[in-house]
């Protein structure tokens, strides 16, 4: 497909791509992404993680008509016998070739409350505030007003007579969330989530008249850890997300092998389902994606790959073949052998 291919299919769907979010397959390896509550919730010093991920990336030879970009850093510090979590993330996502952009720095603040003398439930809670800029690059694109009906083209050199005083948008944005966790047995640790996003539903139009505010996001989350052997152990988990009338269900399981005895050497391996259950009321397919996972950790490094596999209705379409994700964290180690985490932390 040329460039130009993309255009009135990317203007056709303008006015819903101002109203979603991005969203990551690997929603556990991207924490301050899915819950503010999550940060600073770590067996570590600090934290890095970096997430990219490209979709329909065989639609356009040589452009990448969606991708998503996110890098963030959080830290615990102690505070009396809990713990106060401190993070940044900035995120940028990128569609139709970049011809709409969303950047967001946010800072977040987490409050883990420890419940019994044994350290093995917390409760967190957590806040996230920033600001969220969208761009339009006016310069790549076509409207409906500049196409030339007596040679079948657009001309860009035609006005295209719509009332967008300025191609930026800025506004602050705020997201909250709750997380417990929970160490049941010496095998069994479970975790689940609710957070919310742009609770002040802020005015993200581009017209001078317009009237669309961004619209809240809701998520909920939880997984497991089960070590059914010394060296394998079973990490079940899911999300489902919902704004507005959309709404996107995943769920799936991973299994994670000791590769080592005596170091945290680690392989990943499995499988994710996404399904859109709004969709299937509405008459279309409620298949979205299959999704294939693997991970390697090395004592502090976890890379992560995973590809989605188009199954819903868009798999008829020519090259729209799917997305892949590749996800990079680092979690700093205590910097002596005998420090502990101070509170329950699960394997995300």
């Amino acid at each position: 497909m040329k460039k130009g291919g993309l255009l009135p299919a990317f203007l056709l769907c303008f006015s819903s791509l101002l109203a979603q979010d991005f969203h990551f397959s690997q929603f556990y390896n991207s924490p301050l992404t899915l819950n503010p509550a999550i940060t600073g919730k770590m067996n570590g010093v600090f934290r890095f993680a970096l997430n990219y991920r490209n979709q329909w990336f065989a639609l356009i030879e040589d452009e990448t008509p969606f991708a998503t970009y996110s890098g963030s850093f959080d830290a615990p510090i102690q505070f009396r016998k809990d713990a106060l979590g401190l993070g940044l993330v900035i995120v940028n996502d990128r569609s139709g070739e970049g011809r709409l952009n969303n950047t967001m720095i946010l800072g977040s603040v987490a409050y883990h409350l420890g419940l019994g003398s044994s350290g093995r439930h917390v409760l967190s809670i957590g806040v996230q505030a920033g600001y969220n800029q969208k761009r339009l690059d006016m310069g790549t694109l076509l409207f409906y007003n500049q196409f030339d009906q007596t040679t079948n083209t657009f001309n860009p050199n035609l006005p295209y007579n719509e009332n967008i005083p300025d191609d930026k948008k800025g506004f602050f944005d705020l997201n909250a969330g709750i997380v417990g966790t929970s160490k049941i047995t010496e095998k069994v640790n479970a975790y689940a989530g609710f957070s919310v996003f742009h609770l002040t539903q802020p005015e993200e139009s581009f017209l001078a008249s317009g009237d669309e505010n961004l619209p809240v996001r809701y998520v909920v989350h939880g997984g497991a850890e089960y070590v059914f052997h010394k060296r394998v152990a079973l990490l079940p988990s899911l999300i489902y997300m919902r704004q507005r009338k959309s709404d996107e269900l995943n769920l799936g399981t991973a299994f994670v092998f000791k590769m080592a005895e005596n170091e945290n050497v680690l392989f990943y391996l499995g499988g994710y389902y996404r399904l859109l259950p709004s969709s299937k009321s509405n008459g279309f397919n409620l298949s979205d994606a299959a999704i294939a996972y693997t991970a390697f950790e090395y004592k502090n490094f976890r890379i992560a790959f995973s590809f989605d596999a188009t199954t819903s209705d868009l798999r008829l379409a020519p090259k729209t073949v799917g997305a892949f994700e590749i996800a990079l964290i680092y979690t700093h180690p205590f910097l002596l052998p005998n420090m502990k985490p101070l509170l329950f932390c699960p394997r995300f």
